[in-house]
């Protein structure tokens, strides 16, 4: 691998490092996911990257290593890639440090927001027009209109989920396995696209209680309401959207906009950051001349 590598791309996120080795047509030739025990500071990003890339390759590479995600938030002195921005600027404003190019954050400030980590992922979708959806644990909506990034707005749907199944009145604790049911997914989806009658979360408390919901599809039925307001807040019906996503939020978020009645083009948020990162490095010059 030694021979024909030519890139380290890295994203972080929580207490997890992505790591893909690519060569210099851009194919992956090998990757691994590396874990710390705990969220650690930003002013120990750097210092653990080395490390962990040390001992997944050996030794530390002689080639570009570029990284995305939490470690975005050490580029705070980058202040001029505010929205309304050309995508095409950011691999000008890649940040050096201690051996590492760190993908700078971009942020919005009406309403304030920033990016943490999906410009890459932007990057790697070579769209100069689309509304982009890129579902995670928190989602982010974007509107792109002739390569510029117009806009951006963040929301923490999935955290949110996450926190009310686990703490408080409708946590799940004590109660029964949970089980997707795609029906009742897609019952409190429509539920929450109806914008002017739309239930607030506690109804599905209540409609266990009532005996109109099995106990087991708690967690379908919060995700609908939740992922449909989501989806209900910044798209209509008719719409064009590209779904970035992976695994169950895809296949979620999926059928929220088929529910609201947008059309909807699919691809993996991990394929698009991949090769964003690829993408960003090579507009960068890390990769030499052609």
């Amino acid at each position: 691998m030694k021979d024909s590598l030519a890139l380290i791309g890295l994203d972080w996120s929580g207490s997890r490092l992505s790591a893909w080795a690519y060569d210099e047509a851009g194919e992956i030739l090998s990757s691994t996911v590396l874990h710390e025990p705990e969220r650690v500071a930003p002013s120990e990003y750097l210092s653990r990257i080395r490390f962990h890339v040390s001992e997944w390759l050996g030794s530390w590479p002689d080639v570009p290593v570029i990284v995305s995600g939490d470690v975005g938030i050490l580029s705070q002195s980058v202040t001029n890639l505010a929205i309304p921005v050309p995508l095409v600027v950011l691999p000008g404003h890649l940040m050096a440090r201690d051996g590492i190019w760190i993908v700078p954050w971009i942020r919005q400030l009406s309403p304030p927001d920033i990016s943490c980590g999906s410009e890459a992922i932007l990057a790697g979708l070579g769209e100069d027009h689309a509304s982009v959806c890129i579902a995670g644990r928190h989602t982010r909506h974007y509107d792109l209109e002739h390569g510029r990034i117009l806009s951006l707005s963040t929301e923490i749907t999935s955290e949110l989920r996450d926190l009310l199944l686990s703490a408080g009145a409708l946590s799940l604790k004590d109660g029964p396995a949970q089980t997707f049911d795609p029906r009742v997914f897609r019952e409190w989806v429509e539920r929450a696209l109806d914008t002017d009658d739309a239930p607030p979360v506690f109804s599905v408390e209540a409609a266990i209680y009532t005996g109109q919901l099995d106990p087991a599809s708690k967690a379908a039925a919060i995700a609908g309401l939740l992922i449909g307001a989501d989806v209900a807040a910044h798209y209509d019906p008719g719409d064009e959207v590209l779904l970035v996503a992976d695994g169950p939020l895809r296949e979620a978020y999926g059928l929220a906009f088929d529910a609201l009645g947008v059309e909807v083009d699919e691809i993996s948020a991990t394929e698009a950051l991949q090769d964003g990162l690829f993408e960003l490095a090579d507009l960068a010059g890390l990769l030499g001349e052609d």
